[in-house]
């Protein structure tokens, strides 16, 4: 399946992420668009969960994932972590493509890998708003 890459990776720069739980890196995403909260929980070994109305309608993918999706709140929540440590992610459609930018990757399992760069210190500004509890 060819996943609208770069679209999911802008709508996910309109979310607000605010860690729940540190303990079981759960994390609530505020839609920018429809206000709605979601709840994504990061796997250990990569790619996360969503309860996203999307991710929940995906239910043979779902099983096939072992309960990763890559929909814009998760996204979201790796551009969070991300930028906690300097960095933005970039989203691709292939492991292919985002091996030829030559940066890390992180493979969300579900048809998106994600790159990682180091941004300079002034442009760490995103359109996110940063809680933490």
């Amino acid at each position: 399946m060819q996943r609208h890459t770069k679209s999911l990776q802008e709508k996910a720069r309109g979310h607000i992420v605010v860690l729940d739980d540190p303990t079981f890196a759960r994390y609530r995403v505020i839609s920018g668009g429809s206000g709605k909260e979601y709840i994504v929980n990061v796997f250990k070994d990569g790619g996360a969960s969503c309860n996203c109305d999307w991710a929940l309608k995906r239910v043979d993918t779902l099983i096939e994932n072992k309960g990763a999706v890559a929909c814009s709140h998760t996204i979201a929540v790796f551009e969070f972590i991300a930028q906690g440590n300097g960095k933005r992610v970039s989203a691709w459609a292939t492991t292919e493509e985002a091996e030829r930018q030559h940066r890390s990757t992180i493979d969300l399992v579900d048809g998106v890998v994600l790159t990682t760069r180091k941004v300079p210190r002034r442009y760490t500004q995103s359109n996110f708003f940063f809680l933490m509890r």
